[in-house]
């Protein structure tokens, strides 16, 4: 996984995108429960009420491979998506990536796809979903992000991220980096330690927001402590 995540860079820098990529503005979602459905809330309230020309990325699709690149709430047109798809493939051939490194998996592919699909498009900005875990996640090989989320933490995919919360929540918080704020919802105490001590480590700031019940009914709400968090399903992906 290390020596996969590395070569992303390789991809990037060989395709000529390090640049394009890394000044995207984005915001960089990881969690358990609720990555997905927190993402595509961003984007819509970046699109309605600050009339911003929004990127979308998340996995995985239902029915469409579009469905995981959108423009402004809508799946990329074919055209797009056709013409994007056939510049990577054919930049990885001619550039020696497919025969010294491999073509990229699956996963990696796509996310290099999304982003020569956002910068081609030129978005303000795009909210990416991550695929896997968070510190080799294709997704994090952006160098700086506008904003990180965490969303709810639980166990999942332990036979890669690790058999315990804390171990989890460590690779979740891998997306941190150094200055950029970052946020949480409600976690677990052994989540929330974790996710504090990596914010630390790297030194950015780790913001707890409030449940979503306290602003129901009106109530404003402040964030404390570390109370667990349900959440709604996530989506899927690898990385």
């Amino acid at each position: 996984w290390e020596q996969q995540f590395e070569r992303l860079g390789v991809y990037l820098d060989r395709l000529g995108m390090t640049e394009s990529a890394n000044s995207l503005s984005v915001i960089h979602v990881a969690g358990t429960k609720g990555k997905g459905s927190t993402c595509a809330f961003v984007e819509h309230m970046l699109r309605e009420c600050g009339g911003t020309r929004t990127g979308l990325y998340t996995s995985p699709h239902l029915v469409d491979i579009r469905e995981r690149f959108r423009i402004n709430g809508q799946p990329v047109s074919k055209t797009v998506f056709v013409r994007n798809f056939w510049w990577l493939h054919n930049r990885l051939t001619e550039t020696g990536c497919e025969s010294e490194l491999g073509m990229p998996a699956y996963f990696r592919f796509l996310t290099l796809l999304g982003f020569r699909i956002f910068a081609e498009e030129r978005v303000d900005a795009v909210v990416l979903e991550v695929g896997l875990g968070g510190r080799l996640d294709a997704t994090n090989i952006l160098k700086a992000p506008m904003v990180c989320g965490v969303t709810s933490l639980g166990m999942d995919h332990v036979e890669v991220l690790g058999d315990t919360l804390a171990k989890i929540a460590r690779e979740k918080a891998g997306i941190f980096k150094a200055g950029i704020p970052a946020f949480t919802a409600p976690q677990l105490e052994e989540a929330m330690e974790s996710l504090q001590k990596r914010a630390d480590e790297v030194g950015t700031p780790l913001e707890l927001v409030p449940p979503l019940s306290s602003y129901q009914g009106g109530g404003g709400g402040s964030g404390g402590g570390s109370g667990g968090s349900g959440g709604g399903g996530g989506s899927g992906g690898g990385s």
